[in-house]
């Protein structure tokens, strides 16, 4: 009998030495890295074969390139697996690459918008030191009440809800050491997740207003049978439509993934495929003493 699922899309990730090699040597990837290159007019194959750690980090790359391997690990994964998807789903850029898996966007429409989103990202910030920031064995509830109690909370602004002990914010991280005793005091600790720039928070309402100006479709956004659950709302949507809507909020929304997990428990199917690259992904689910998903890893890098 086939199994119900839910199959999980990563979010941007560091492209390490080891990803770049798997990604050149996956045969579900060929085509996609062809398609890629010839909407963007970029060699993503020279680029993971002979780029600078820069270059294959800067996120008008890095972030088609996962969604290509999202829908390249989704394809491998419906193909050997008896799981029925129930939905998809992803968090951050992961949501884009459900989208164009499952067909509300064309392949060529999905890496375009991704690339055009990091530009216009990189023309807002690249000239300051705001980054992202991963906050983690702390609830990001207490992160701001200690911060508020200093008068500091207006520099950390607040991105994703990734779990119960987990969260995503922006700063400058020249004001690091001034919120750092703060963070000690609510015992969060934190990294500043490279090659990354502001997400999903108040500091986007200019990159918002700009994407909205300069996005417009190629080909026909389409409505399919295998909902998305948007990370906006954590609620099931059909509608090639609202994918436009949604990427247009996710800008200055911040997103709630802890509560796409309890959807997703609440969906009580047989499987939670993750796919590749799953590390995050995986690690905060398993980190959040709540979380009762039991995450399976798949897609392309889990067997080239």
């Amino acid at each position: 009998m086939t199994d119900t699922g839910a199959y999980i899309f990563p979010s941007q990730v560091f492209l390490d030495t080891e990803m770049r090699k798997r990604c050149l040597e996956s045969k579900a990837m060929r085509i996609l890295l062809d398609l890629a290159s010839d909407t963007l007019s970029m060699d993503f194959r020279a680029i993971l074969r002979d780029g600078t750690e820069e270059e294959a980090n800067d996120p008008r790359f890095r972030r088609p390139l996962i969604n290509i391997m999202g829908v390249a690990g989704y394809r491998e994964e419906v193909r050997r697996r008896d799981v029925q998807p129930v939905c998809v789903t992803g968090i951050s850029l992961g949501y884009l690459s459900a989208a164009g898996a499952v067909g509300w966007v064309s392949l060529e429409d999905m890496v375009r918008m991704s690339n055009t989103m990091a530009a216009i990202e990189i023309e807002a910030f690249d000239h300051t030191d705001y980054r992202s920031v991963f906050f983690y064995n702390g609830d990001h509830v207490k992160v701001f009440d200690a911060l508020r109690a200093e008068g500091l909370d207006s520099l950390l602004h607040m991105s994703v809800v990734v779990s119960s002990n987990q969260f995503i914010a922006a700063c400058r991280k020249s004001d690091m050491d001034a919120m750092k005793p703060a963070l000690m005091r609510a015992g969060a600790l934190f990294k500043v997740i490279p090659y990354s720039f502001p997400g999903h928070c108040d500091l986007m309402g200019d990159v918002q207003e700009t994407f909205t100006k300069e996005w417009t479709f190629k080909d026909p956004y389409g409505n399919t049978t295998v909902p998305l659950v948007s990370i906006n709302d954590c609620r099931p949507y059909t509608s090639g439509e609202e994918v436009w809507k949604l990427t247009k909020e996710q800008y200055t929304t911040v997103l709630d993934w802890r509560g796409v997990l309890d959807y997703l428990d609440a969906l009580e199917l047989d499987s939670y495929v993750v796919l590749e690259p799953s590390d995050f992904v995986v690690k905060s689910m398993k980190l959040d003493p709540f979380c009762r998903l039991r995450p399976q890893i798949g897609g392309v890098l889990d067997g080239v």
